[in-house]
């Protein structure tokens, strides 16, 4: 007689195939999949919106770089708000790229339509910030200083002077600042 038969009872009528706990065990395992299916597809959609605000924050950056391109060939600014003339200031500006003639015309906040496109900064203890495209100023380390540039928040009153440093960032879906890329006005 083989040994893994040894001792073995191979009596059919006393062997169940399906038990309870057996059903147990494939409703749970079935309640899992369904479960990492349905947060699959819930981060699968906030990646969804977090793109769609990186995608506005990117032209955000091409229309920097227009002007960019505008001002080295000697062209003023397409959106006079806009000019680093250091009388303009950040919020003229704001209205001016939201405007009909700006950038961002008829862009919407991904995550809520409701909410605004143009933040001055990312809090996570407030998720109404999530989807902003956030603008921040660089001021230059002082003379004697090793050579670099901090960001910080752009108030409304800020002056727009030439080559001025600026960080665009969106924010996440835990209201995360992202950047996105680095502009000189």
């Amino acid at each position: 007689m083989p040994l893994a038969l040894f001792g073995a009872n191979l009596d059919q009528k006393q062997i169940k195939h399906f038990t309870a706990s057996d059903a147990l065990f494939m409703l749970c395992l079935l309640a899992a999949l369904v479960a990492v299916g349905l947060i699959g597809h819930l981060a699968y959609q906030e990646g969804v919106k977090t793109e769609a605000a990186k995608a506005n924050a990117a032209q955000l950056k091409d229309w920097f770089d227009q002007l960019e391109a505008a001002t080295a060939k000697g062209l003023g600014s397409p959106l006079e708000d806009c000019a680093d003339d250091a009388e303009k200031t950040w919020e003229n500006c704001q209205n001016a790229l939201l405007g009909e003639k700006g950038p961002l015309r008829g862009v919407k906040n991904p995550f809520d339509a409701a909410l605004p496109v143009l933040g001055p900064k990312c809090d996570r203890a407030d998720l109404n910030t999530r989807g902003l495209v956030v603008v921040e100023k660089g001021t230059p380390a002082p003379p004697g200083a090793p050579p670099a540039v901090s960001f910080g928040v752009m108030e409304n009153g800020e002056k727009l002077t030439k080559d001025l440093p600026l960080r665009i960032m969106v924010c996440d879906k835990g209201s995360y600042a992202l950047k996105v890329a680095e502009v000189k006005l």
